[in-house]
């Protein structure tokens, strides 16, 4: 009997022993997983973060990707805890004010980087606005900041006289390119390097992903979709002064008042549309000025834009009119060869609705004497941003090709005798208006010191 309960209780404390060492070995290899699982880049990020608080360099969040993340997952809330940079992205996206911070406290940051055994990249341009007076500025455009983990990009943004936020493209040496092929760097994630960008001015407000604390902008669908919305060209100050030093600048006052009536005209017209959100592009003689002048073109006379038809609201009309812009002309059907034209005192703006066919685009003119029908054919073309005269409007990407298509190869040197019907390059007749519907199609409204 004795020995049965010996044998009971060397089984049964056996059986604990064992019970408690598994529950102890499960522990242990919990810890050794959950370890495991900790990504090192997460880490890595952590610390600039840290440092970028500690020497006042603010980084807020312009990733596409995890902004888009984030989006979905918590439209709503201030804090945000999703797990997002845990993914195993190779390449993150941060953005800074570059005006926040001095220079002393940019090499207190990168240094402390280095201490830290990361390694900085700094890539450095001219400041714009400097460089057309002749004045080559350096300033910070983008850093790279690595380890064997992750590639961290910082593009430095800076405000321009236009209001919005610019952040400039970089020309990377062949060198360079291949150290962030190494580092992972995709194409998407070079755009954000190579292509200078105009955002309008958002709000920044704090935030909290995978429990790091970071800066967000609130308006964080203007980087959801980059580069589509976002590319900026800047105008051609070398050239407008080429352009200058060979057939000089009208200074007389009778430009100075034309260039100034136009800016205003361009600057209301700007507001207008945009309180409507209706995309508009410089066109014609204006943008044949932005391009080989920077400027208004003082013998032109008038202002146009391009709009695409699929844009047209008939709110244009009303609000231009209320606005002290009455219509004045009125060519075509919003199906073919639409055409505007409003009065802003003794200056006219005339806009110009585009069609898309499946290779090329057009916008149509008509002779209000014959009905003759016209059409201007165009190369297919994106849209970007620039500046002009301190207002931020859209171009054609493709400048040049879509003002040679207008002006031919000649389009450099100053033509003052010019007939819209006959002188463009891309200009053909494109039949006649029925003489029933001219009521309808060819509208001239007298100007008010006509009546």
């Amino acid at each position: 009997m004795k020995k049965n309960q010996v044998l009971f209780i060397t089984c049964t404390f056996s059986i604990t022993i064992l019970t408690i060492q598994t529950f102890i070995l499960r522990l242990l290899l919990q810890k050794e997983i959950k370890e495991e699982k900790v990504d090192p880049a997460y880490s890595s990020i952590s610390k600039v973060i840290s440092h970028s608080v500690k020497h006042n360099v603010p980084l807020f969040l312009i990733d596409p990707k995890i902004l888009y993340r984030a989006h979905v997952s918590s439209d709503e809330e201030d804090h945000i805890d999703c797990h997002f940079i845990c993914l195993g992205q190779k390449v993150l996206h941060l953005g800074t004010i570059g005006p926040l911070t001095t220079q002393f406290q940019k090499n207190s940051f990168t240094e402390a980087l280095e201490a830290e055994s990361f390694k900085v990249m700094q890539f450095v341009g001219f400041e714009p606005i400097l460089q057309q007076h002749g004045l080559n500025s350096p300033i910070p455009l983008h850093f790279i900041i690595s380890d064997n983990h992750i590639a961290i990009h910082v593009a430095f943004f800076y405000e321009r006289p236009g209001k919005f936020w610019w952040t400039g493209g970089y020309n990377l040496k062949q060198e360079e390119l291949h150290s962030l092929y190494e580092m992972d760097f995709k194409k998407e994630d070079l755009l954000l390097l190579l292509q200078s960008a105009a955002f309008d001015k958002m709000e920044i407000h704090s935030a909290s992903i995978d429990k790091i604390r970071i800066f967000v902008p609130l308006q964080h669908h203007m980087f959801l979709n980059f580069p589509n919305d976002s590319k900026f060209i800047e105008c051609n100050y070398s050239q407008a002064k080429v352009f200058f030093e060979k057939f000089g600048r009208d200074e007389s006052d009778e430009a100075e008042i034309f260039r100034t009536k136009a800016w205003k005209l361009l600057a209301k017209a700007k507001s207008l549309l945009d309180h409507l959100k209706i995309p508009f592009w410089l066109s014609s003689g204006t943008l044949l000025g932005y391009y080989r002048e920077c400027g208004f073109i003082s013998y032109s006379k008038d202002v146009d834009i391009g709009i695409w038809i699929k844009d047209f609201r008939p709110e244009i009309i009303s609000l231009f009119s209320t606005n002290d812009m009455p219509l004045i002309h009125s060519f075509g059907k919003v199906e073919d060869s639409y055409e505007l034209s409003f009065r802003d005192n003794d200056l006219k703006l005339d806009i110009f609705f585009f069609y898309e066919e499946e290779s090329y685009v057009w916008n149509g003119g008509t002779q209000a004497r014959t009905g003759k029908k016209f059409k201007y054919m165009f190369s297919k073309f994106e849209l970007c941003w620039t500046e002009f005269l301190e207002l931020k409007v859209r171009i054609p990407c493709q400048t040049e090709d879509y003002i040679k298509a207008n002006y031919g190869q000649k389009w450099y040197e100053p033509v003052k005798v010019w007939d819209w019907k006959s002188s463009p390059s891309n200009v053909m007749e494109n039949g006649q208006w029925p003489l029933d519907e001219w009521p309808e199609v060819i509208q001239l409204l007298p100007l008010p010191e006509q009546t």
